[in-house]
Protein backbone atom coordinates (compact mmCIF):
# COMPACT_ATOMS: atom_id res chain seq x y z
CA UNK A 1 0.00 0.00 0.00
CA UNK A 2 2.51 2.15 1.27
CA UNK A 3 4.72 1.16 -2.22
CA UNK A 4 2.44 2.38 -4.34
CA UNK A 5 1.80 5.58 -2.61
CA UNK A 6 5.25 6.45 -3.55
CA UNK A 7 5.19 5.21 -7.10
CA UNK A 8 2.25 8.03 -7.50
CA UNK A 9 4.13 10.36 -5.90
CA UNK A 10 7.17 10.05 -7.61
CA UNK A 11 5.20 9.70 -11.35
CA UNK A 12 3.10 12.91 -10.15
CA UNK A 13 6.68 14.92 -9.97
CA UNK A 14 7.81 13.43 -13.01
CA UNK A 15 4.94 15.06 -14.76
CA UNK A 16 5.52 18.42 -12.98
CA UNK A 17 9.16 18.73 -14.55
CA UNK A 18 8.19 16.73 -17.74
CA UNK A 19 11.16 14.10 -17.20
CA UNK A 20 10.21 11.19 -19.42
CA UNK A 21 7.88 13.79 -21.70
CA UNK A 22 8.39 17.37 -22.48
CA UNK A 23 11.74 17.55 -20.97
CA UNK A 24 11.91 21.05 -19.92
CA UNK A 25 15.42 22.02 -18.86
CA UNK A 26 15.16 24.03 -15.42
CA UNK A 27 17.79 27.38 -15.21
CA UNK A 28 20.49 27.06 -14.02
CA UNK A 29 22.84 29.25 -12.08
CA UNK A 30 25.12 29.40 -14.96
CA UNK A 31 22.54 30.85 -17.03
CA UNK A 32 20.94 32.78 -13.97
CA UNK A 33 24.33 34.59 -13.75
CA UNK A 34 24.86 35.16 -17.24
CA UNK A 35 21.06 36.56 -17.71
CA UNK A 36 21.94 39.06 -15.00
CA UNK A 37 25.45 40.27 -16.49
CA UNK A 38 23.09 40.46 -19.92
CA UNK A 39 20.95 42.77 -18.01
CA UNK A 40 23.57 45.03 -16.57
CA UNK A 41 25.16 45.34 -20.07
CA UNK A 42 21.73 46.70 -21.88
CA UNK A 43 21.89 48.90 -18.56
CA UNK A 44 25.33 50.44 -19.06
CA UNK A 45 24.74 50.79 -22.98
CA UNK A 46 21.10 52.31 -22.28
CA UNK A 47 23.03 54.99 -19.33
CA UNK A 48 26.32 55.82 -22.10
CA UNK A 49 23.36 56.60 -25.04
CA UNK A 50 21.54 58.87 -22.93
CA UNK A 51 24.49 60.27 -21.76
CA UNK A 52 26.14 61.03 -25.06
CA UNK A 53 22.94 62.39 -26.42
CA UNK A 54 22.88 64.69 -23.17
CA UNK A 55 26.76 65.90 -23.84
CA UNK A 56 25.92 66.55 -27.93
CA UNK A 57 22.26 67.88 -27.23
CA UNK A 58 23.69 70.53 -24.47
CA UNK A 59 23.44 74.12 -25.11
CA UNK A 60 26.99 74.81 -23.37
CA UNK A 61 30.34 73.25 -23.84
CA UNK A 62 31.78 72.43 -20.06
CA UNK A 63 34.94 73.92 -19.13
CA UNK A 64 37.27 72.74 -15.92
CA UNK A 65 37.16 75.68 -13.29
CA UNK A 66 41.03 77.07 -13.11
CA UNK A 67 40.26 77.34 -9.12
CA UNK A 68 38.94 74.70 -7.82
CA UNK A 69 36.65 75.33 -4.61
CA UNK A 70 38.41 74.94 -1.50
CA UNK A 71 36.20 72.92 1.20
CA UNK A 72 35.63 73.88 4.21
CA UNK A 73 34.06 71.41 7.06
CA UNK A 74 30.90 72.11 8.76
CA UNK A 75 32.53 72.54 12.11
CA UNK A 76 33.16 74.74 14.76
CA UNK A 77 32.30 78.45 13.72
CA UNK A 78 30.40 76.84 10.68
CA UNK A 79 28.05 74.46 12.49
CA UNK A 80 24.95 73.89 12.15
CA UNK A 81 22.72 75.90 14.38
CA UNK A 82 18.75 76.23 15.06
CA UNK A 83 18.15 79.89 15.53
CA UNK A 84 16.77 80.38 12.26
CA UNK A 85 13.93 77.63 13.09
CA UNK A 86 12.24 79.74 15.10
CA UNK A 87 10.01 82.40 14.57
CA UNK A 88 7.00 82.03 11.70
CA UNK A 89 7.38 81.71 7.79
CA UNK A 90 5.79 84.22 5.41
CA UNK A 91 4.07 81.99 2.72
CA UNK A 92 2.51 83.11 -0.63
CA UNK A 93 5.74 85.03 -2.02
CA UNK A 94 7.38 84.34 -5.52
CA UNK A 95 10.95 83.85 -4.71
CA UNK A 96 11.62 86.88 -2.14
CA UNK A 97 14.91 87.36 -2.93
CA UNK A 98 16.61 90.64 -0.40
CA UNK A 99 15.03 92.19 2.60
CA UNK A 100 15.16 95.51 3.70
CA UNK A 101 13.57 97.17 6.81
CA UNK A 102 12.91 100.61 7.78
CA UNK A 103 12.70 102.33 11.26
CA UNK A 104 8.99 101.76 11.98
CA UNK A 105 9.80 97.68 10.91
CA UNK A 106 8.09 97.59 7.65
CA UNK A 107 9.64 95.15 5.26
CA UNK A 108 10.78 95.78 1.21
CA UNK A 109 10.89 92.75 -0.72
CA UNK A 110 11.52 92.30 -3.88
CA UNK A 111 9.66 88.98 -5.97
CA UNK A 112 10.14 87.10 -9.06
CA UNK A 113 7.27 89.00 -10.56
CA UNK A 114 8.56 92.04 -10.89
CA UNK A 115 7.17 93.41 -7.66
CA UNK A 116 8.69 95.02 -4.94
CA UNK A 117 6.52 94.91 -1.55
CA UNK A 118 5.87 96.45 1.78
CA UNK A 119 5.25 94.00 4.78
CA UNK A 120 3.87 96.17 7.45
CA UNK A 121 4.07 94.73 11.24
CA UNK A 122 1.45 93.80 13.09
CA UNK A 123 -1.36 96.30 14.10
CA UNK A 124 0.20 96.92 17.63
CA UNK A 125 3.74 96.76 16.23
CA UNK A 126 5.12 93.82 17.79
CA UNK A 127 5.83 91.20 15.53
CA UNK A 128 7.81 92.26 11.92
CA UNK A 129 6.05 90.88 8.92
CA UNK A 130 3.33 89.97 10.71
CA UNK A 131 0.82 92.77 8.90
CA UNK A 132 -0.69 93.44 6.01
CA UNK A 133 1.11 93.30 2.39
CA UNK A 134 1.16 96.67 -0.03
CA UNK A 135 2.47 96.76 -3.42
CA UNK A 136 5.23 99.27 -3.75
CA UNK A 137 5.79 98.60 -7.25
CA UNK A 138 4.27 96.90 -10.31
CA UNK A 139 6.72 95.82 -11.56
CA UNK A 140 6.98 96.76 -14.76
CA UNK A 141 9.22 99.64 -16.09
CA UNK A 142 8.69 101.36 -19.51
CA UNK A 143 10.52 103.04 -21.53
CA UNK A 144 14.56 101.77 -20.83
CA UNK A 145 15.98 98.83 -22.08
CA UNK A 146 15.22 95.49 -20.74
CA UNK A 147 17.71 92.06 -20.93
CA UNK A 148 14.47 89.88 -21.42
CA UNK A 149 12.72 91.07 -24.43
CA UNK A 150 10.28 88.68 -23.80
CA UNK A 151 9.14 89.28 -20.46
CA UNK A 152 7.57 92.75 -19.32
CA UNK A 153 8.46 92.87 -15.58
CA UNK A 154 11.70 92.88 -13.38
CA UNK A 155 13.63 90.82 -10.76
CA UNK A 156 14.62 93.22 -7.86
CA UNK A 157 17.34 91.08 -6.61
CA UNK A 158 19.11 93.97 -4.15
CA UNK A 159 17.34 95.88 -2.02
CA UNK A 160 19.13 98.77 0.24
CA UNK A 161 16.72 101.40 1.93
CA UNK A 162 18.68 105.17 2.59
CA UNK A 163 16.02 107.50 4.09
CA UNK A 164 12.91 107.19 2.10
CA UNK A 165 14.82 105.67 -1.13
CA UNK A 166 14.83 102.26 -1.76
CA UNK A 167 18.41 101.83 -3.78
CA UNK A 168 17.40 98.38 -6.19
CA UNK A 169 19.19 95.88 -8.09
CA UNK A 170 17.23 94.18 -11.21
CA UNK A 171 18.28 91.76 -13.35
CA UNK A 172 15.96 92.90 -16.64
CA UNK A 173 16.09 96.76 -15.80
CA UNK A 174 19.37 97.11 -14.01
CA UNK A 175 19.97 99.71 -10.93
CA UNK A 176 17.40 102.12 -9.93
CA UNK A 177 15.64 103.80 -6.97
CA UNK A 178 12.02 103.44 -5.81
CA UNK A 179 10.31 106.38 -3.23
CA UNK A 180 9.25 104.04 -0.53
CA UNK A 181 6.60 106.41 0.14
CA UNK A 182 5.07 107.52 -3.54
CA UNK A 183 6.08 104.63 -5.41
CA UNK A 184 8.19 106.55 -8.15
CA UNK A 185 10.70 105.26 -9.91
CA UNK A 186 13.86 106.57 -11.31
CA UNK A 187 16.51 104.80 -13.35
CA UNK A 188 20.03 105.23 -12.58
CA UNK A 189 22.24 102.63 -14.70
CA UNK A 190 20.68 101.36 -17.52
CA UNK A 191 21.54 97.36 -18.69
CA UNK A 192 23.20 99.08 -21.71
CA UNK A 193 25.28 101.50 -19.81
CA UNK A 194 28.05 99.31 -19.65
CA UNK A 195 29.95 97.31 -22.37
CA UNK A 196 29.24 94.34 -22.19
CA UNK A 197 25.90 95.23 -21.02
CA UNK A 198 24.66 93.87 -17.86
CA UNK A 199 23.08 90.69 -17.67
CA UNK A 200 21.98 90.06 -14.06
CA UNK A 201 22.28 92.87 -11.85
CA UNK A 202 22.38 91.34 -8.54
CA UNK A 203 23.25 92.83 -5.89
CA UNK A 204 24.41 96.66 -4.19
CA UNK A 205 25.07 98.61 -1.62
CA UNK A 206 25.58 102.41 -1.00
CA UNK A 207 28.06 104.81 0.43
CA UNK A 208 26.87 106.79 3.52
CA UNK A 209 26.96 110.01 1.24
CA UNK A 210 25.26 108.73 -1.36
CA UNK A 211 27.83 109.53 -3.87
CA UNK A 212 29.19 105.86 -4.81
CA UNK A 213 26.86 102.46 -5.15
CA UNK A 214 28.30 99.57 -5.80
CA UNK A 215 26.60 96.66 -7.24
CA UNK A 216 27.44 93.21 -9.01
CA UNK A 217 26.59 91.36 -12.59
CA UNK A 218 25.90 88.01 -11.84
CA UNK A 219 26.74 86.58 -15.08
CA UNK A 220 27.06 86.16 -18.94
CA UNK A 221 24.43 84.81 -19.45
CA UNK A 222 20.77 85.97 -18.57
CA UNK A 223 18.61 85.21 -15.18
CA UNK A 224 16.49 82.25 -16.59
CA UNK A 225 19.87 80.72 -17.96
CA UNK A 226 22.52 81.69 -15.72
CA UNK A 227 22.96 77.79 -14.37
CA UNK A 228 24.21 77.21 -17.72
CA UNK A 229 26.96 79.06 -16.78
CA UNK A 230 27.95 77.50 -13.57
CA UNK A 231 27.53 73.98 -15.10
CA UNK A 232 30.06 75.06 -18.13
CA UNK A 233 32.58 76.89 -15.73
CA UNK A 234 31.88 79.95 -17.09
CA UNK A 235 33.46 83.03 -15.03
CA UNK A 236 32.36 86.41 -15.75
CA UNK A 237 30.63 87.57 -13.21
CA UNK A 238 31.67 91.64 -12.54
CA UNK A 239 31.62 94.10 -9.74
CA UNK A 240 30.92 97.88 -10.69
CA UNK A 241 31.62 101.49 -9.03
CA UNK A 242 28.83 104.08 -10.20
CA UNK A 243 29.71 107.46 -9.07
CA UNK A 244 26.31 109.12 -8.76
CA UNK A 245 27.59 112.80 -9.33
CA UNK A 246 29.63 112.41 -12.37
CA UNK A 247 27.46 109.01 -13.94
CA UNK A 248 30.75 107.27 -14.21
CA UNK A 249 30.64 103.97 -14.11
CA UNK A 250 33.49 101.67 -13.57
CA UNK A 251 34.69 97.95 -13.22
CA UNK A 252 35.85 97.12 -9.63
CA UNK A 253 36.64 93.21 -10.21
CA UNK A 254 35.83 91.03 -13.17
CA UNK A 255 35.61 87.25 -13.81
CA UNK A 256 33.99 86.15 -11.24
CA UNK A 257 32.08 82.47 -10.82
CA UNK A 258 28.79 83.69 -9.96
CA UNK A 259 29.49 88.02 -8.27
CA UNK A 260 26.69 88.30 -5.78
CA UNK A 261 26.36 89.50 -2.67
CA UNK A 262 27.98 93.10 -1.90
CA UNK A 263 28.64 94.86 0.94
CA UNK A 264 30.68 97.66 2.01
CA UNK A 265 32.75 97.52 5.27
CA UNK A 266 32.05 99.87 8.41
CA UNK A 267 34.35 102.31 7.64
CA UNK A 268 33.66 101.97 4.01
CA UNK A 269 37.36 101.14 2.79
CA UNK A 270 36.58 97.78 2.10
CA UNK A 271 34.30 96.03 -0.01
CA UNK A 272 33.08 92.37 0.42
CA UNK A 273 31.84 90.32 -2.25
CA UNK A 274 30.02 86.75 -2.45
CA UNK A 275 31.52 84.61 -5.44
CA UNK A 276 29.05 82.20 -5.39
CA UNK A 277 30.37 79.10 -6.85
CA UNK A 278 34.18 79.30 -5.71
CA UNK A 279 32.07 79.98 -1.66
CA UNK A 280 34.32 82.12 -1.22
CA UNK A 281 34.05 85.99 0.29
CA UNK A 282 36.18 88.43 -1.42
CA UNK A 283 37.74 91.51 0.62
CA UNK A 284 38.27 94.27 -1.72
CA UNK A 285 40.39 97.40 -1.14
CA UNK A 286 38.72 100.09 -2.31
CA UNK A 287 41.62 102.24 -2.48
CA UNK A 288 43.61 99.71 -5.07
CA UNK A 289 40.75 97.71 -6.18
CA UNK A 290 42.56 94.63 -5.52
CA UNK A 291 41.98 91.54 -3.30
CA UNK A 292 43.39 91.37 0.17
CA UNK A 293 41.69 88.54 1.59
CA UNK A 294 39.69 85.30 0.49
CA UNK A 295 37.35 83.74 2.84
CA UNK A 296 36.36 80.23 2.16
CA UNK A 297 33.45 79.03 3.70
CA UNK A 298 31.25 75.75 3.65
CA UNK A 299 28.09 77.14 1.87
CA UNK A 300 27.21 78.70 -1.69
CA UNK A 301 27.15 82.62 -0.55
CA UNK A 302 24.43 84.79 -1.69
CA UNK A 303 23.64 88.32 -0.20
CA UNK A 304 25.45 89.47 2.89
CA UNK A 305 24.16 91.80 5.44
CA UNK A 306 25.39 93.71 8.64
CA UNK A 307 24.72 92.19 11.68
CA UNK A 308 24.81 95.85 13.77
CA UNK A 309 27.64 94.19 16.04
CA UNK A 310 30.51 94.66 13.59
CA UNK A 311 29.62 91.36 12.04
CA UNK A 312 27.79 90.01 8.97
CA UNK A 313 25.23 87.64 7.91
CA UNK A 314 25.80 85.86 5.11
CA UNK A 315 22.32 84.17 2.89
CA UNK A 316 23.21 80.41 1.83
CA UNK A 317 21.24 78.08 0.24
CA UNK A 318 22.98 74.98 -0.08
CA UNK A 319 25.84 73.36 1.42
CA UNK A 320 28.95 71.92 -0.45
CA UNK A 321 29.37 68.67 -0.57
CA UNK A 322 32.23 65.93 -2.16
CA UNK A 323 29.35 65.28 -4.75
CA UNK A 324 30.18 68.94 -6.00
CA UNK A 325 33.81 68.56 -5.54
CA UNK A 326 33.71 65.61 -8.09
CA UNK A 327 31.58 67.02 -10.72
CA UNK A 328 33.81 70.85 -10.19
CA UNK A 329 36.89 68.06 -11.27
CA UNK A 330 34.46 66.04 -14.00
CA UNK A 331 32.66 68.88 -15.48
CA UNK A 332 31.70 66.60 -18.85
CA UNK A 333 28.65 65.14 -16.19
CA UNK A 334 27.23 68.22 -16.13
CA UNK A 335 27.10 68.75 -19.77
CA UNK A 336 26.31 65.01 -20.44
CA UNK A 337 23.40 65.31 -17.67
CA UNK A 338 21.80 68.54 -18.08
CA UNK A 339 21.09 69.33 -21.46
CA UNK A 340 18.12 72.14 -21.57
CA UNK A 341 16.98 71.24 -18.06
CA UNK A 342 18.29 74.44 -16.17
CA UNK A 343 16.25 77.42 -17.77
CA UNK A 344 14.24 79.02 -15.25
CA UNK A 345 10.63 80.19 -15.67
CA UNK A 346 10.57 83.83 -15.55
CA UNK A 347 8.15 84.45 -18.70
CA UNK A 348 4.78 86.24 -18.25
Amino acid sequence: MLGDVRKRKQKARQEEYGVGKLQVKLPSKSNGFSSCINSIGIMLVVIAATGLFGYYRAPYTCLPDERLTVEVKLTGPFAFKSKLKQGSKITGLPNPESIAEDDKKNLYVGLSDGRIIQIKPSADGGRIGAGDTVNLTSGIIKNIPAVLKDVSHGWPLGLRLRGDTLYVADANYGIYTVNARSGKVETLVKVNDVNPSLRIADDLDITRDGKFIYFSDLSASTVDKFMYDVYAGVCKGRVFEYNTETKRIRVVASNLCMANGIQLSQDEKFLFVAESVQCAIHVIDLTTWKTVRTINIPVIPDNIRPTGKGTYWIAAGLVWTHWYSFLERNPIIYQADRHGSTQLQLSD
